[in-house]
């Protein structure tokens, strides 16, 4: 019988299955998952912009390895280099950091930092252990930039130098260099930073830049000069010798001098940028300056060997002016060629030295009234050798009371001033004169000569056979084996004897006085 009692209802079992707790095996990737996105978060935002930098050359440079640096920190990394499409030069690109990208402005300036020896000494040696890097000087530009032209040298000066530049002007760059040192009182004060041909091609600009605080002695009157290693000058006033340093005899240099004001007085300093003319020694620098001059020309008839431009113009020891110009003069008239000497005259080297002359400048007319008179008095110009090792000459400014008449010619040019001729000129003439009166006396004496040869010679030949026969007869007479001189001989033998005969009377005289009335006695 089947059971038809309905079942109690099944009950709900809820069953909660077990917890699972993250195991230490999924920690490590899950922070190395999170330090990666930050790393790279950071990256992010620390990367700055990329620039691209234009060199000659990439020697040196590898991408991701080398750095850009400013004053040695890590500011950016080269991440490619390639060749620019017209193939003459390199691009390379760099990333910069986002905390230097400040320093990217127009006027920045880049260059590749590797070992370089240049006249102003080695630079970049650590990097034989470090690898070359790229150096940044920041500009002082408002603009950004992200295109640069990197400097094959490096620069200088860099923006953070103290210091001023300036501008020397020079009729030749003699032997400087960038990197020549400048000197103040033998004391290096700064250096050449470069040189340029003036536009008209007349001279040289050189750039010099004075560190602080050394640049405040540069004054507006300040005297620029070279200084070589060993400045060794011969002219007519003699042989002169200076130096600077040992380093400036290798590399040159420039030195400079400012006037000395009142004890505790400081010059104004001259602004920067200021040009000054750059003089070939000190002594031309020293100069008192001259504000004005006057042209005259000499003319010499005699060779003016030994006398340059810039030579002396000498008056009674003081220096009046100098040789400005030589040239060839040819006359019309006699068809022949003489020296044309130009020379600079300074009034007021003269005047400062002249006694009851006011302060004014003369005139003109004052100048030729003068010049007419002192010409009427014998004043000429004449060459004169000032150095005799040299030969250096110079021009010489005198009264010769002897001279020939002579006049100022005030033509539409240059005025000439009437010449005398030189010392040496009319040592010449006396040498000349000497040598004709020398040769004259020679030629006498040649005629002498030939007169004593056809003349005398004869008379006196025919004297010395005379004296030669009786010379002959006489050794003949004197011979040992001659007649004579065998009787010469007997005879001196008989008077011998004789001699002895007598010398016995004389004894026996002397011993037996009776002797001369008895006789003798025997012995």
């Amino acid at each position: 019988m089947p059971d038809d009692t309905p079942l109690p209802a099944a009950e709900t079992v809820r069953v909660t299955p077990p917890r699972r707790r993250p195991t230490l095996v999924w920690i490590i990737p899950l922070l190395a998952v999170a330090l990666s996105l930050g790393l790279g978060i950071k990256a992010l935002l620390e990367r700055g912009p990329q620039i691209t930098l234009q060199f000659a050359r990439a020697e040196g440079l590898e991408a991701n390895k080398t750095r850009l640096k400013y004053k040695d920190v890590d500011i950016g990394t080269v991440t490619d280099i390639t060749l620019s499409p017209d193939r003459s030069s390199v691009q390379v690109k760099v990333q910069v950091n986002n905390s230097a990208k400040g320093l990217l402005v127009e006027d920045s300036r880049f260059w590749v930092v590797r070992p370089r020896v240049t006249v102003g000494g080695v630079s970049g040696l650590a990097t034989l252990l470090s690898g070359v890097h790229i150096a940044i000087d920041p500009g002082q530009s408002g603009s950004d930039a992200r295109e640069f032209v990197g400097l094959e040298e490096p620069p200088a000066i860099t923006s953070d130098t103290r210091g001023s530049q300036f501008k020397l002007s020079s009729d030749t760059l003699g032997s400087l260099d960038i990197g020549a040192p400048v000197y103040y009182r033998r004391i290096p004060v700064g250096r050449v930073i470069g040189y340029a041909m003036q536009p008209d091609g007349r001279g040289v600009d050189v750039q010099i830049f004075v560190d602080a605080p050394y640049d405040r002695f540069v004054s507006p009157s300040s005297r620029f000069w070279h200084a070589s290693g060993v400045d060794v000058a011969m002219d007519a006033d003699g042989v002169k010798l200076n130096m600077q340093s040992v380093l400036s005899l290798m590399l040159g240099g420039v030195a400079f001098s400012s006037p000395e004001g009142e004890p505790g007085e400081t010059p104004a300093a001259a602004p920067a940028a200021s040009t000054f003319v750059l003089h070939p020694d000190q002594a031309t620098a020293q100069r008192i300056p001259d504000s004005s001059y006057q042209k005259y020309v000499l003319i010499f008839r005699e060779s003016v060997r030994g006398l340059t431009v810039g030579a002396p113009v000498d008056f009674r020891g003081i220096t009046a002016g100098e040789v400005s110009r030589i040239d060839l003069d040819f006359d019309q008239t006699t068809k022949n060629f003489s020296m044309a000497v130009e020379i600079k005259l300074y009034p007021e080297r003269l005047s400062r030295r002249s006694r009851g002359m006011g302060n004014a400048e003369p005139s003109r007319k004052d100048i030729r009234e003068v010049l007419n008179a002192m010409v009427a008095r014998g004043f000429r110009a004449q060459l004169r050798t000032g150095n005799i090792v040299s030969g250096q000459r110079y021009v010489a400014l005198d009264y010769f009371p002897n001279a020939k008449p002579a006049a100022m010619r005030w033509g539409k040019g240059i005025a000439e001033l009437p010449t005398q001729p030189g010392s040496l000129d009319s040592l010449q003439d006396q040498l000349e004169t000497i040598a004709t009166t020398l040769q004259h006396t020679l030629q006498h004496t040649d005629k002498l000569i030939t007169r004593l040869d056809r003349e005398v010679v004869p008379e006196l030949a025919d004297t010395l056979r005379d004296a030669r026969k009786a010379l002959d007869q006489a050794n003949k007479v004197l011979a040992s084996d001659a007649p004579m001189q065998q009787e010469v001989r007997d005879t001196l033998r008989e008077v011998g004897r004789a001699a002895s005969a007598v010398r016995n009377l004389a004894d026996l005289l002397e011993r037996q006085p009776e002797a001369l009335l008895k006789g003798k006695k025997d012995d």
